[in-house]
């Protein structure tokens, strides 16, 4: 490359005169993995169409906050007619959790729809969260929680990089930018049960 590059919406290892600007994917997850673990989910099932590079992140990321709990993953077609018919056959194997972690709106939204169609009732039955805050959260029902990235800083930032790269400094080969959880309502708080003398359902301290 002879000219300034920067990889705004891709995986690259670090490069030598090309600038990667990323999020952080991993965190991501982490935040949304803690959350769900807070909000009481015991079995978490993580859905993407691929295991690698930023879905695999996001996905290491739920699951290391999880810790002992139950992660599933469940990897989905490309095609959108394939995902429909999945999510109708393995209809029983998805409420075996309590909630649905998508590695994109996208996916988490066309997860609810598909469920809805099938009489399930989010996040009554089911809980589910996406990645990316896009607007997309906020035209479904409920409206989708989710892991925002700021967009306009991202692009602030490929602006000033750019910048940068055409006076010759190269000292930034990996920018990572911070990711955080916006919570809406397609995610349930499940009822924790608590031992106080033996008993379940009663708070102890």
């Amino acid at each position: 490359m002879h000219i300034p590059f920067v990889v705004y919406d891709g995986y690259f290892g670090e490069t030598e005169r090309i600038c990667n600007l990323i999020i952080d994917d991993y965190d991501g997850g982490w935040q949304m993995g803690e959350y769900l673990k807070r909000m009481g989910h015991e079995k978490v099932l993580c859905i993407a169409d691929n295991y690698i590079c930023m879905d695999k992140e996001r996905i290491e990321g739920c699951k290391a906050a999880l810790g002992e709990l139950k992660v599933g993953f469940l990897q989905i077609p490309f095609e959108k007619e394939a995902r429909k018919r999945m999510y109708r056959e393995r209809l029983g194997e998805i409420l075996e959790y309590t909630a649905v972690f998508a590695v994109s709106d996208f996916y988490a939204a066309e997860l609810m729809h598909s469920l809805q169609e099938q009489g399930i009732c989010v996040p009554d039955d089911i809980s589910v969260a996406g990645f990316d805050d896009s607007p997309l959260c906020e035209r479904v029902s409920p409206e989708l929680t989710s892991v925002r990235q700021d967009t306009k800083e991202r692009a602030k930032q490929a602006v000033r990089l750019l910048s940068k790269l055409k006076q010759g400094i190269w000292d930034e080969q990996t920018v990572r930018l911070p990711v955080y959880l916006v919570e809406r309502g397609s995610v349930k708080m499940m009822e924790l049960k608590k031992k106080s003398g033996g008993k379940y359902g009663e708070d102890s301290k």
